[in-house]
């Protein structure tokens, strides 16, 4: 969604597209890892800014890149252990919990390359925007619930440095956003946890000038 305010025009027809962006986002871990199954709703909000460089007089092509953060959930049935000494185990469809959930909050760097048929008087305009984004997790932590059993973790095996390419396609106020991490989910230090797993997620992001 983009709201124009007004253009300071020193270029010919040169401007900034600067902008505030929130998405939110299905949670998917994908990988062939045998009889992994995902459970609920597994989601991600997301919140920042995002410096635009033109890189042509029209304005179309531009260069962005900025900063925000990110809260995810992860609901699946991978169970990790109670003890300190973290291993885990796949639930069966008949043990599903409670609540078995992954969670983690990060800091976001996203660059894109963006192309926009937009100009100063067009507020209403296609969009495609692809690039990386690269991503430093700063607290994560685990909940089980059940019957029998109730614990959490924090600290998790999670690799704290992941890197994904971005997606965004869309017109005026709706976008369709994509990640695909090109890092495993699990630290790669740790043979025991599946390696296959990688995020994948899909939904919508909002720009607001």
């Amino acid at each position: 969604m983009t709201i124009n305010l007004g253009f300071s025009q020193k270029d010919f027809q040169k401007y900034r597209e600067d902008q505030i962006y929130f998405s939110l986002y299905y949670n998917s871990l994908g990988g062939k890892f045998d009889n992994f199954k995902e459970n609920k709703f597994s989601s991600s909000f997301n919140i920042g800014f995002i410096r635009d460089v033109p890189l042509s007089r029209s304005g179309k092509f531009a260069l962005g890149f900025g900063a925000g953060i990110g809260f995810n959930s992860f609901n699946n049935n991978i169970k990790l252990s109670s003890s300190n000494i973290l291993s885990f185990e796949l639930l069966s469809s008949r043990d599903i919990p409670k609540k078995n959930t992954f969670n983690f909050s990060e800091i976001q760097i996203p660059l894109e390359i963006r192309w926009r048929n937009s100009s100063i008087s067009n507020y209403k305009f296609w969009r495609i925007y692809a690039g990386l984004k690269y991503s430093r997790i700063l607290q994560s932590s685990y909940t089980f619930e059940s019957y029998d059993e109730n614990y959490n973790h924090k600290n998790l095996p999670i690799n704290l440095d992941q890197l994904g390419f971005t997606l965004n396609v869309g017109y005026n106020t709706w976008n369709i956003g994509l990640y695909k991490s090109l890092r495993p989910f699990f630290n790669k230090n740790l043979d025991s946890f599946p390696q296959e797993l990688e995020q994948f997620k899909l939904g919508l992001i909002f720009y607001i000038l």
